[in-house]
């Protein structure tokens, strides 16, 4: 299992555990019907003029943090990242800074976040980012990236293989929620 960690600073200023604080404490001080988590392109989502105009008077919340690895999210996650927050869609991209890690060692740590996230908020939509491929030609990290976004869903869906009571009342029927899914 992969340790979570927090960042250390290269500039040696606190940036990181700064950008942590922010994020707690905007989770604390406002709502969000959507949140999404994770590396740069969370990160230059929020800075986009898309995200400024549509998404942002929708009640989102963006906590999107340069050169996140998947270590990096797991330690936001257990140091109150999701506190005070009760969003109906959490959306996830993260691991195209994982350059480390294998195709099993990125799915099972992508699997740790997902249920990490549904234990904190178990009523949340929960959906992930498939990885985008880098580099101008075919290479070995593509390659690797394409082998990921193949078995991502299959890894991803159902993790723990039970019907959830707010989909089946009585795990026969759809409830009202279920049935706007």
């Amino acid at each position: 299992m992969m340790e979570k960690q927090g960042r250390l600073d290269d500039a040696g200023d606190n940036r990181w555990a700064e950008l942590q604080e922010l994020f707690v404490s905007e989770a604390r001080d406002k709502e969000a019907d959507v949140l999404f988590l994770g590396d740069d392109h969370m990160a230059l989502l929020e800075q986009s003029l898309i995200y400024r105009e549509n998404l942002a008077p929708l009640h989102c919340l963006c906590f999107g943090a340069f050169g996140d690895k998947i270590s990096n999210l797991s330690w936001r996650l257990e140091n109150n990242i999701l506190e005070g927050l009760d969003p109906k869609v959490i959306v996830v991209s993260i691991g195209n800074s994982d350059f480390d890690l294998t195709e099993e060692q990125m799915l099972e740590a992508l699997k740790n976040v997902a249920e990490t996230i549904r234990k904190q908020k178990p009523l949340a939509k929960l959906y992930f980012m498939k990885l985008l491929p880098s580099g101008r030609r075919p290479n070995k990290r593509r390659e690797l990236v394409t082998r990921i976004n193949e078995n991502l869903e299959k890894v991803l869906k159902g993790t723990n293989g039970q019907i959830e009571s707010h989909y089946m009342f009585d795990y026969v029927h759809l409830t009202q929620e279920a049935e706007t899914c």
